[in-house]
């Protein structure tokens, strides 16, 4: 009986702490907040949407070259429910402003300069996306972002949107 009162909590802690976004899950809310709001990034808030939550920051290369073709994207199916919402991982904001400035993005990007969010998604590479679906269940997860990735994105995000 005393081993169970032990371990039982210990249990339930490591349960709290264990929100790393995978394949399958919900996807997890974190404290990055929107650009100019004080909203966070709760996937919740995109119920019905199709999601891709992008971790980037000004410093990465893949990141920077993925940037256009996620403005395109965006612009292409956001009328048919698909949102792109980028949180960075950059610890100055002015950088970001500069960045942001010479890089045009026509979708949200969310602010975590504590590094909070990559924490909670388990992130592995720069940059790293997550595809949800329109209950916000992780679908996909694409590390980097490399030559071909495009079409495959595309083509699974057009999957999700039809479902």
């Amino acid at each position: 009986m005393n081993k169970t009162l032990f371990f039982l909590p210990l249990l339930l802690l490591g349960s709290f702490f264990a929100t790393a976004a995978e394949v399958g899950q919900t996807a997890p809310a974190c404290p990055a907040m929107l650009s100019g709001t004080n909203v966070p990034v709760d996937p919740s808030n995109y119920k019905g949407k199709v999601v891709l939550l992008d971790f980037w920051a000004t410093w990465c290369p893949p990141c920077i070259k993925s940037m256009p073709f996620f403005n395109e994207l965006h612009k292409e199916l956001g009328k048919d429910g698909f949102e792109v919402v980028a949180v960075n991982l950059d610890e100055d904001r002015d950088t970001v402003s500069q960045f942001l400035a010479e890089h045009q993005v026509n979708y949200p990007i969310a602010f975590d300069p504590q590094g909070e969010c990559p924490k909670i998604y388990d992130v592995k590479a720069m940059p790293s996306s997550y595809l949800l679906d329109k209950s916000g269940t992780v679908r996909k997860i694409h590390l980097g972002f490399h030559d071909g990735d495009q079409t495959l994105l595309r083509e699974q995000i057009k999957t999700l949107l039809s479902q």
